[in-house]
């Protein structure tokens, strides 16, 4: 049993590395050529924002979109007010008065009826009301760089690209273990992103940095595809997308794309949040997708496990936790490393080990709470 015991964990432990090691190769595969605009035949550009209960966060976001180097005239900013509780209606409306290219609207969706998820029908609503060539998405709580929309237009015009995505980082202000956790766990991310979109496969997306042809969203009939989970559409739309134009699918390898997020600041929030992340998961069809999160998890988990079991019998189940442990930390290491050198986010590093020490429970303990328990409240609505 002891012997098994260490063979099995040195092959799940290598089966991880060896994914890691996959995604890093693509990742510096992965290049950014920028684009070039003829300036007097730019796409008309709508940047759609679904807002709910965000009038803390709404202003930065507003401004950030104003400050862009695209032509005034050649982009549109739709905000959908999703049945806010708070003052964000009324801080919009300020800002429309103001700003011509800046448009207020309610969802369409019915509040009384059975809704799967009320952000993509606010998302809807915005869609069906602008007047772009291509969508932009990003969220109420992010900013945006200045050359956000000029970068992605480029992109569109110079690859004849129908879905775009970018990456997405977390914004560091005030550092803490907390925020520095998810600042770790967030560009490590991106890079497996980005990786994924050079392969053509275990295709990932984040609904704050994204954009798509309006033309192809409609003729692939947009929303109404996609399986009744809450969370999950920008994973789902962008499956769509690769699954009818494999070929025209890009990322935007840049810091000159990079949004930045706010962070969650409370433990329960953050479990709360990637409890929502995680709850759609068995609904990917792509097999490459399951596959790596699946070893993820049973990494994750196996190490806890091992951990556990090595207080009551440490002779047998150290060893293996020992095996298990150093091949996760030295994938991660590799993984956080190339991630903190591109996005230039070395005062990260001294959290490298402290946040690794609580990743495989974070993973294992959000894993099994989608799985078991996927029903969950956010911002004030129960969902799954």
């Amino acid at each position: 049993m002891f012997f098994v015991g260490i063979v099995l964990s040195f092959v799940l432990g290598f089966s991880y590395l060896f994914i890691i090691v996959c995604y890093l190769k693509n990742w510096h595969n992965l290049k950014f050529v920028p684009g070039r605009n003829n300036l007097k035949n730019i796409p008309f550009i709508s940047v759609v924002v679904a807002v709910r209960d965000e009038e803390k966060n709404l202003s930065h976001c507003i401004q950030s979109l104003l400050n862009q180097d695209y032509p005034v005239d050649k982009y549109e900013i739709i905000l959908v007010d999703d049945f806010s509780m708070d003052k964000t209606a009324e801080l919009i409306k300020k800002f429309e008065t103001s700003v011509t290219n800046l448009k207020y609207l309610s969802s369409s969706a019915n509040e009384q009826g059975h809704i799967v998820s009320y952000k993509r029908e606010a998302l809807q609503t915005g869609i069906n009301a602008s007047k772009g060539e291509y969508i932009l998405l990003t969220d109420a709580d992010c900013t945006v760089p200045n050359s956000w929309i000029t970068i992605y237009s480029k992109q569109f015009i110079k690859e004849d690209c129908v879905f775009i995505g970018g990456p997405v980082i977390i914004l560091d202000e005030n550092q803490n273990l907390l925020t520095s956790f998810q600042g770790l766990d967030m560009i490590g991310m991106m890079v497996i992103t980005g990786a994924g979109y050079q392969s053509g496969n275990q295709l990932l997306a984040n609904g704050a940095n994204m954009g798509f042809s309006k033309k192809v969203f409609n003729d692939l009939g947009g929303y109404d595809q996609f399986p009744k989970k809450a969370s999950g559409d920008d994973m789902f739309l962008l499956h769509h997308f690769h699954q009818h134009h494999p070929k025209r699918i890009r990322f935007l390898k840049t810091l000159s794309a990079v949004v930045v997020t706010q962070p969650e600041h409370s433990i329960k929030s953050l479990l709360r949040q990637r409890i929502r992340w995680a709850s759609k998961n068995n609904a990917y069809k792509e097999m490459n997708i399951n596959f790596s999160l699946s070893v993820l998890f049973i990494v994750s988990l196996t190490i806890v496990i091992l951990g556990i079991l090595s207080i009551l019998q440490a002779s047998i189940f150290f060893p293996m936790f020992c095996v298990l442990y150093i091949f996760k930390i030295f994938s991660d290491y590799l993984l956080q490393r190339e991630a903190i050198r591109f996005f230039n986010k070395r005062k990260l590093r001294k959290y490298f080990f402290l946040s690794q020490n609580t990743h495989s429970l974070y993973i294992a303990w959000v894993g099994i709470m989608a799985s078991l328990f996927p029903v969950y409240q956010w911002k004030g609505r129960k969902v799954r």
